[in-house]
C-alpha cells in the first residue's frame, strides 16, 4: 500500500467509518447551500432566458429598428420604400390585453403587416390550409393563435375571444393557428398576432406602430443605411440596433435578480464554514495522528492532500445531493421570482423554466470550489504540525492563544478595509464594491471570533458557576478550552444569524419608508385602472375621453389623469417618463421630497416655468439634482428640462421624470391615461363615489376602482410577496449553521471522553455532564448572537446605506423593529440549545472504566 493510501486512511477514510454521522453533518450543509444556489440560479436563468427568448421572437432576422418617443407615425412609414431596393421592412404593434374570461389570463398582442412579415420574422401558419380560407385573415379583429395556446384554451378557428385592455372590452375572431416557432414564441407563446390596425384599436394606438424592423441584404453597409433612414425622419424618431431590445430583456430586474444570487451564496457560504469546521476539528483531533505519521516520514505534501481530499468529498457528495435538492426546490424559486418579475416590471411576462443543465453546472462548480477553499486553511494548519509539542494535550489551545493579539489587529484591519470600500461608487450600476464590503465584515467576524469565544468564557465563568454550579464551571472551562474549534461554530452561527438580522432591520425599514411613501403619495380617495387580469395587474392604457366622463360623474371634485410610458434620455437610455397635473399636485401635494421642501410649491412653480421632477433612482443614476438639466427624446426632438425637485419614489428603479400634464400633452401630443386619480368633493365617502363611477361607466369601460386604502394594501403586498424568498434563504442559512455548533459539540464530547470518564470516576453525575454540555451549547448560543448583533449592525448599514441604493436608487430610513429582532435571537438560542442535547447524551454516556483504560 503506498504511502499516502496509509496517511489517507489513518487520517480521513478510517475516523469518517467509525464515525459517520459527524462525517455527514458537513455534507448536509454544502447541500442546503448548493440546493439554495442551485434553485435561484435556475430561476434567474428562467427569467432572462425567457425574455430574451421573447425578445428574439419579435426582432427576428433584423438589422437596425426606427423607434419613435411616442411611436413611429403611420405617415412616417412611407418614406422608408427606398429600403426595398437595400432590404425590406415590417411595421409592428405590441402591447399587452386581458382574457376577459375566468382565466383573466394575461397575453401579448402584435400587430404586424402579413404581407412584408416574411422577410422579417417566421410565421408559421398551419391552419386555414387553403388561399380562399386564408384570404378572411385579412378582415379585421381576426387573429392568430399559437396551436399549444389556443388548445390550452379550448380556441379553434372561429372562436370568439373576449378581450379587455385599456380599459376597453372587445372581442376578436380566431381566424388561424400558427405553428410554435419564430413569432409565435414570442410573450412565452402566450400571444394573439393580428393585423396593424385590429392592434392599434386593441391597445389604443391608433395611427403609430411601436417600431419598424429592418433587415438588410448581405454586403449592405448597416451605418450607410441608418444615416440615410435619420436624413429622412422627422424629429423624434430615431434608429436603433434590433439588438437593443433583447439587451434591455437581459437587463431585466437585473438588480433584483444580482441580490437573489448574493442571498443564495450566503447559505453556500455558512455551509463552506461547516466544511471548514469540519476539517479543522479533524485537524485538531488528529494531532497526535499527524505527529506520529510525521515522525515516520510521511510528508508535509501528503498531509496536506488527505485532509484536502476529505474537505473534496464533502463537498462533491454535498454538491451531489444539493444539486437533487435544488431541483426539488427549483420550482417554489421560479414561482416566487416569476411572481415578483410580473408584479413590479412585466405584467405580462411569461417566465418558463429554463434547462437545469447550466444550473447545475454553475451549483456543482460553486459547491466544489468553496469546499476546496474552506479546507485551504485547517489543511495548512495541518502541515505546520510540529511532532514534539503537538504530543502534549493542550498545545494547540496554547498556540492559539497566542495568536489572538494578531487576530485582533487583522481584524481592525480588516474592518477598516470594508469601511473603505463601502464609500466606493458602484461599477456598472453594482454595488460590487458594497458586496466586497460585507465579505469583509465576514473575515473580521471569523477573525474576532476566538477572542469573542475567550471573552465569553471568561465573562460567563462567576455567573454561571453561581446559577449552574459545578455544571456551570465545567461548562466554561469546556468552551474556552475549546478555542479553535468553537471559534469556527461560533463564526458561522453568527454570520447567518447577523445576516438574518440584517435583513430584518432592512426589509422593515423598507416596509416602513414605503408604508410612509405611500401615505404621502396617494393623495387621492379613488383610483382609476384599466381591468387588471388574475395576477392583479393592469394592462394596457385608458383612452383619453375617460377623464371628462370621470369629471362628469356627481361627487368628483378633481381628476388627475396620471400617464407612465417608456421613454430614453438624449443617449438612448431607457428610463420612464410621466406626467401629472401638477395643479392638483399642488393642492394635494403628493410627491414627498427628498429635501424636505413643500412639494405643492414645488408643483406650482413646475408648472408655472416649465420644470420637471425626477425620481430619486433617476437623480442616483444620471448623477443628476434639483437645478440640474434633465433630457428627455419626445416627437419634437430633444427637449431639456429644469428639475424642479427630487422626490422619493419606489414605483420602478430605472428613474422616472415627471411632467405637467399640459406639457406633456404638448410634446407627446398622447392623451392617454394610465391611471387616474379621483379627489372626492367634501361631504362624498370614497365607497359612495366608488358605486357612483361604476355605474355611471358600466359597459363603456373595464375599469377597476380602486380605494386607496385597498390600494395601498395592493402595494404593501407585492412587497412582502417580494421578500418572502429572502425570510426561507435566512432561515435555511440560520439551521445550516446550527448544524455547525452541533457538529463542533459532537466533536468535542467525542475528544473529552477521558475527561469526562475522569469527571465520572470522581463523581460527577451523569446529569451535571449533560447539564454542562447543554450549558456549552447556549453559552455558543449567547456568544454568536452577540456577535451576530455586532457583525448585523454592519450589514444592516451596508444593505441600507450602499447596496440598495447603489442597486435600485432607493433611500431608506433605518428602523430597528426590537421585537422582531429579540425573537429570531431568541429561536436560535433555543436552537443552539437544542443542537446540544445529542452531544449531552453522548458525554453522559461516556463508561468511566473504558474512558480512562483508554489512557
Amino acid at each position: 500500500m503506498s504511502g499516502f493510501r496509509l496517511v489517507l486512511r489513518a487520517l480521513v477514510t478510517g475516523p469518517s467509518r467509525r464515525r459517520p454521522i459527524r462525517a455527514l453533518l458537513p455534507v448536509v450543509g454544502v447541500a442546503i447551500g448548493v440546493a439554495a444556489v442551485a434553485a435561484i440560479h435556475h430561476a434567474n436563468r428562467s427569467v432572462i432566458e425567457s425574455f430574451r427568448e421573447s425578445a428574439r421572437a419579435v426582432a427576428g432576422r433584423s438589422d437596425l429598428a426606427v423607434v419613435g418617443a411616442r411611436g413611429v407615425p403611420v405617415d412616417a412609414i412611407k418614406r422608408l420604400k427606398f429600403l426595398w431596393k437595400v432590404g425590406s421592412f415590417a411595421p409592428l404593434v405590441t402591447g399587452s390585453a386581458v382574457l376577459d374570461d375566468a382565466t383573466g389570463e394575461v397575453v401579448s398582442i402584435i400587430g404586424t403587416d402579413y404581407g412584408a412579415e416574411g422577410a422579417v420574422r417566421d410565421m408559421r401558419l398551419v391552419a386555414p390550409a387553403t388561399g380562399a380560407q386564408r384570404a378572411s385573415l385579412l378582415s379585421s379583429g381576426t387573429v392568430l393563435l399559437p396551436i399549444p395556446f389556443a388548445s390550452r384554451h379550448g380556441f379553434r378557428i372561429g372562436s370568439r375571444i373576449p378581450l379587455s385592455s385599456g380599459g376597453v372590452r372587445t372581442q376578436v375572431t380566431v381566424g388561424g393557428l400558427l405553428a410554435l416557432s419564430g413569432l409565435a414564441r414570442a410573450g412565452g407563446g402566450d400571444v394573439l398576432v393580428t393585423d396593424l390596425f385590429t392592434a392599434g384599436r386593441l391597445l389604443g394606438k391608433p395611427g403609430f406602430v411601436d417600431r419598424v424592423d429592418v433587415v438588410l441584404d448581405p454586403g449592405v453597409s448597416k451605418d450607410a443605411v441608418r444615416r440615410e433612414i435619420e436624413s429622412r425622419l422627422s424629429p423624434g424618431l430615431s434608429v436603433e440596433p434590433a439588438g437593443r431590445a433583447a439587451l434591455a430583456a437581459g437587463r431585466m430586474a437585473r438588480a433584483f435578480r444580482f441580490n437573489l444570487n448574493a442571498l443564495g451564496s450566503l447559505t453556500l457560504l455558512v455551509g463552506m464554514f461547516l466544511v471548514a469546521n469540519a476539517v479543522s476539528i479533524s485537524v485538531l483531533r488528529r494531532r497526535p495522528e499527524i505527529a506520529t505519521l510525521r515522525s515516520l516520514g510521511a510528508s508535509r505534501a501528503w498531509i496536506f492532500a488527505a485532509f484536502a481530499v476529505e474537505g473534496l468529498a464533502v463537498g462533491a457528495a454535498g454538491t451531489i445531493l444539493g444539486e437533487a435538492g435544488g431541483l426539488v426546490l427549483a420550482r417554489t424559486a421560479l414561482a416566487v421570482v416569476s411572481g415578483t418579475v410580473s408584479d413590479v416590471y412585466a405584467p405580462a411576462a411569461k417566465i418558463s423554466a429554463a434547462g437545469f443543465g447550466a444550473p447545475v453546472l454553475y451549483a456543482a462548480v460553486a459547491g466544489a470550489l468553496s469546499s476546496f477553499l474552506a479546507v485551504l486553511l485547517p489543511a495548512a494548519e495541518a502541515i505546520r504540525v510540529d511532532p514534539a509539542p503537538a504530543m502534549r494535550p493542550g498545545s494547540t489551545e496554547s498556540i492559539r492563544r497566542r495568536r489572538l493579539g494578531p487576530r485582533a489587529a487583522a481584524a481592525a484591519a480588516v474592518l477598516l478595509l470594508a469601511a473603505l470600500s463601502s464609500r466606493a461608487r458602484p461599477i456598472a450600476g453594482f454595488p460590487y464594491l458594497g458586496f466586497a464590503a460585507v465579505a469583509l465584515v465576514v473575515l473580521a467576524l471569523a477573525l474576532f471570533s476566538p477572542i469573542a469565544v475567550r471573552a465569553g468564557a471568561g465573562s460567563a465563568r462567576p455567573l454561571f458557576a453561581r446559577l449552574f454550579g459545578p455544571a456551570g464551571r465545567l461548562a466554561t472551562a469546556f468552551f474556552g478550552g475549546s478555542l479553535a474549534r468553537n471559534a469556527v461554530a461560533v463564526t458561522a452561527l453568527a454570520m447567518a444569524l447577523g445576516m438574518t438580522l440584517a435583513m430584518i432591520t432592512t426589509v422593515a425599514s423598507m416596509r416602513e419608508t414605503v408604508r410612509t411613501w405611500i401615505e404621502s403619495s396617494l393623495r387621492a380617495d379613488l383610483w382609476v385602472r384599466p381591468a387588471s387580469g388574475r395576477a392583479g395587474a393592469s394592462v394596457g392604457d385608458l383612452p383619453a375621453e375617460i377623464v371628462s366622463f370621470l369629471q362628469s360623474v356627481p361627487g368628483v371634485a378633481a381628476v388627475d389623469p396620471i400617464r407612465v410610458r417608456e421613454g430614453s434620455d438624449a443617449s438612448g437610455r431607457p428610463l420612464a417618463v410621466g406626467s401629472s397635473d401638477f395643479r392638483i399636485l399642488s393642492r394635494a401635494g403628493g410627491a414627498p421630497l427628498l429635501d424636505g421642501s413643500d412639494s405643492r410649491k414645488t408643483a406650482e412653480a413646475a408648472r408655472r416655468d416649465g420644470e420637471v421632477l425626477v425620481s430619486e433612482p433617476y437623480s442616483r443614476r444620471f448623477g443628476a439634482s434639483r437645478g440640474d438639466r434633465a433630457t428627455l427624446a419626445t416627437p419634437k426632438g430633444r427637449k431639456s428640462f429644469r428639475i424642479a425637485g427630487v422626490y422619493r419614489d419606489f414605483a420602478n428603479d430605472r428613474g422616472t421624470v415627471v411632467l405637467d400634464r399640459s406639457l406633456y400633452l404638448d410634446l407627446f401630443g398622447d392623451a392617454r391615461v394610465t391611471s387616474a386619480g379621483i379627489l372626492a368633493a367634501d361631504g362624498v365617502s370614497g365607497e359612495d363615489l366608488r358605486r357612483r363611477i361604476l355605474t355611471a361607466l358600466h359597459g363603456r369601460f373595464a375599469i377597476d376602482v380602486t380605494t386607496n386604502r385597498e390600494l395601498r394594501r395592493q402595494v404593501l403586498g407585492i412587497f412582502d410577496r417580494t421578500f418572502a424568498v429572502t425570510r426561507a434563504l435566512e432561515a435555511i442559512a440560520v439551521a445550516v449553521a446550527v448544524l455547525g455548533i452541533a457538529n463542533a459539540l459532537v466533536a468535542s464530547a467525542v475528544e473529552r471522553r477521558r475527561s469526562f470518564g475522569l469527571l465520572r470516576a470522581l463523581g460527577a453525575s451523569r446529569r451535571q455532564i449533560r447539564g454542562a454540555v447543554l450549558l456549552e451549547a447556549l453559552l455558543a448560543g449567547v456568544v454568536a448572537t452577540i456577535a451576530a448583533v455586532a457583525a448585523g449592525a454592519a450589514f444592516a448599514a451596508l444593505l441600507i446605506g450602499v447596496i440598495n441604493p447603489q442597486s435600485f436608487g432607493w433611500s431608506f430610513v433605518p428602523r430597528v423593529p426590537i421585537g422582531r429582532l429579540a425573537g429570531a435571537a431568541s429561536l436560535v438560542l433555543v436552537a443552539s440549545l437544542a443542537a446540544g442535547l445529542a452531544p449531552g447524551r453522548i458525554a453522559a454516556a461516556t463508561d468511566p472504566a473504558a474512558a480512562l483504560s483508554e489512557e
